[in-house]
């Protein structure tokens, strides 16, 4: 028996002369203990094998609070300086938001006598005109589209784990509503100098409600030089209303964001510093042709005739192509040989970059722009796992970006009197209601992928706004060209050279993947 258990021992005997009962509770106590501890995940137990390995653990906010900062400031370097990270950002970007989500609203006129919503087109066209019109001036300063505003929020829920916009209202004549949108770093989130309200805690800038933890206020220390709109206040308190933060959730009670690639910014920073060694290895192996062999190096140099480098004042000498030189006894020259970069460098550079697109999200195709080795399948499975890792950004952006920019754009377009909508503040759901269409992607092979589309089309499988969507389109828009195409044709007396359907055959395709066989 080890000294611990002879000593619980020794001490349940001496309870148990005052206390039989306790005694036996003592006793029963430890022996459950014990078989607990024999049960527990294989995964905690402690070995000589796994080095001492005790992570440090805690709440979430600690966890960031500890950790953000630096993370963010690494990420934001290897997008500076390493090109495979940087091309991680623009395919996140390019993918979720590409050239931006279009808007549609859907207001109906409510409920008919036969359970049917019927779309009110007359403010469906006042609201879509408005929000084409106002997209030009949703930055405050007057240089980013609307579209440019969603990739920038993207380019920081990558980069830094957050992107925070702040509602701004500029009285400015000449704009068509005060709604505007401003773009804050995160790092401009500080405790420094908050004044929180009502006894809230603040945590990371984020004052918050201690029993529920919803966000009430953002704490702001904006950079001097910035702007001047804090007025000499060291910290800005904004309502939470007037703050658009976004940032995917790991745990609960989480307050900040932190960059989805944490993962990847260690194996990314040592794979960028391998790389540089590589190339200035191989670099000095290809300047150097020959080493000199001689008992004296200055005679050797003189002989020859050298020149002196005018910069490092270091003597320098050439060998001419196809010159054979007789050197003095005792003197040997032997050409040198690079192996560099060796065999294993490709396949280990390729293994390391297959880690970061895990550690990144992405492909290891898209991050390389390598496609040696794959066909028509392999793409195509390539293509639709990546959309389903694409799909949840794509919803995430919509509800913690697009919906609350349109929000905020209805009620200031209804303030203004820009836009007339009935009993707006009573319903604003009703004038909310909208359809984002985020990029899609084109298809691989258009033909064979196209006979599918209709067979499913025709077996009531799937929409033709289904398959429109998916390549980023409204059908509602598509059969709309279609229409003036065919007005355009036949104002011109070419409505017969609109092309027909034509067959759908693989055989037709000469760039199908699948071979044809002989009759």
């Amino acid at each position: 028996m080890n000294p611990l258990a002879l000593m619980e021992n020794v001490l349940d005997r001496a309870v148990g002369i005052f206390s039989p009962r306790t005694e036996n509770l003592r006793r029963i106590n430890r022996i459950q203990g014990e078989v607990i501890r024999k049960r527990q995940y294989a995964a905690a137990k402690a070995s000589r094998l796994d080095g001492g390995w005790m992570p440090v653990d805690g709440d979430v906010n600690s966890l960031i609070r500890s950790s953000a900062p630096q993370i963010r400031a690494r990420s934001r370097q290897l997008v500076r300086d390493f090109a495979y990270f940087a091309r991680a950002v623009d395919v996140l970007t390019d993918y979720t938001v590409g050239t931006g989500v279009n808007f549609q609203s859907r207001v109906t006129r409510g409920i008919d006598a036969n359970g049917k919503s019927k779309l009110h087109t007359t403010i469906i066209r006042q609201i879509e005109d408005a929000w084409s019109r106002w997209m030009d001036e949703a930055d405050s300063s007057g240089r980013m589209h609307y579209h440019e505003l969603e990739q920038l929020a993207k380019r920081q829920d990558v980069e830094s784990g957050e992107f925070i916009f702040v509602k701004t209202h500029l009285n400015d004549p000449k704009r068509f509503i005060p709604f505007a949108l401003q773009a804050y770093e995160a790092d401009w989130l500080s405790n420094s100098w908050a004044a929180p309200q009502a006894g809230n805690p603040v945590d990371q800038g984020v004052e918050f409600d201690l029993r529920t933890g919803q966000v009430i206020a953002y704490h702001f220390v904006v950079p001097s030089g910035f702007n001047n709109f804090t007025g000499g206040i060291k910290s800005q308190r904004v309502l939470a209303e007037n703050v658009i933060h976004g940032f995917r959730t790991l745990r609960p009670g989480q307050l900040r964001g932190i960059s989805p690639f944490t993962t990847a910014i260690l194996i990314a920073n040592d794979l960028h510093d391998y790389l540089d060694a590589e190339i200035d290895g191989a670099k000095m192996a290809a300047k150097y042709l020959a080493l000199i062999e001689t008992p004296d190096i200055a005679s050797f140099q003189n002989i020859r005739g050298n020149t002196v480098d005018p910069l490092t004042g270091q003597k320098l000498d050439s060998l001419e192509n196809a010159i054979i030189e007789y050197l003095r006894p005792g003197e040997k020259i032997n050409f040198a040989s690079s192996n560099r970069p060796g065999s294993s460098f490709e396949p280990f550079t390729r293994l390391i970059l297959r880690m970061v697109a895990v550690s990144t999200g992405i492909t290891y195709e898209l991050l390389t722009g390598d496609y040696s080795g794959i066909n028509y399948s392999n793409l195509r499975g390539i293509r639709n796992d990546f959309m389903k890792v694409v799909a949840p950004l794509q919803q995430r952006h919509i509800r913690q970006f697009c919906k609350p920019v349109l929000a905020a754009f209805l009620e200031s377009a209804v303030l203004s009197g820009k836009l007339t909508l009935p009993g707006y503040f009573t319903d604003p759901l009703r004038y909310q209601a909208a359809v984002w269409q985020p990029p899609g992607v084109e298809s691989i092979d258009p033909l064979r992928e196209g006979k599918a589309w209709i067979e499913q089309i025709d077996s009531n499988l799937r929409s033709p706004q289904e398959i429109t969507a998916a390549r980023g389109r409204d059908y509602e828009d598509v059969l709309n060209e279609i229409a003036e195409a065919k007005r355009m044709a036949k104002a011109r007396d070419l409505i017969n050279e609109i092309p027909k359907a034509i067959s759908t055959a693989l055989q037709t395709n000469p760039e199908a993947v699948a071979p044809t066989t002989a009759a």
